[in-house]
């Protein structure tokens, strides 16, 4: 499954702070965990500094999680990410949290579009940019596809 996924964040521990009543991690941390590890691939992509000085960023439209297993307190989470597909105003990320014994326990989806910040708008993705994410794309599929169904899609334009 982790081949499949092939940008490693770094790992996460359970924290008292992330568990609920129930004891195990809350489901924001879930997010949060898929959020802020996933952004140094975000970079990766051409999301940079410079990116952002000329004026573009992206704004996450929609998400889909799935939780399947549960994280306790003091457990490790490994994080991984990958460029499902995108065209010229989208992409779709998928992460997957795995547990100590490498089982599938979290699933997100997120579909991000790029914008411009000065008319607030979604707009193409530079040619430069397009040809970067095609590269880390095939990069990414080179292990096969997913073993599990994808809840969100893009369609090529």
């Amino acid at each position: 499954m982790q081949e499949k996924f092939p940008y490693e964040a770094p790992i996460v521990v359970v924290t008292e702070d992330m568990c609920d009543l129930n004891g195990h991690m809350n489901v924001a941390y879930y997010l949060q965990a898929f959020d802020i590890y996933s952004r140094p691939m975000f970079e990766e992509m051409g999301f940079t500094k410079e990116h952002f000085q000329n004026g573009y960023s992206s704004f996450a439209v929609e998400d889909s999680l799935r939780y399947l297993k549960e994280f306790l307190l003091g457990e490790k989470i490994y994080p991984r990410f990958r460029i499902e597909n995108f065209n010229r105003k989208l992409i779709h990320i998928v992460g997957i949290l795995l547990n100590e014994e490498g089982q599938l326990s979290s699933i997100s989806e997120t579909i991000i579009v790029h914008v411009d910040m000065k008319a607030r708008k979604t707009v193409e993705m530079p040619k430069e940019f397009l040809a970067k994410l095609q590269t880390i794309k095939e990069k990414h599929h080179q292990a096969g596809k997913i073993d599990f169904d994808l809840r969100l899609k893009i369609r090529p334009r």
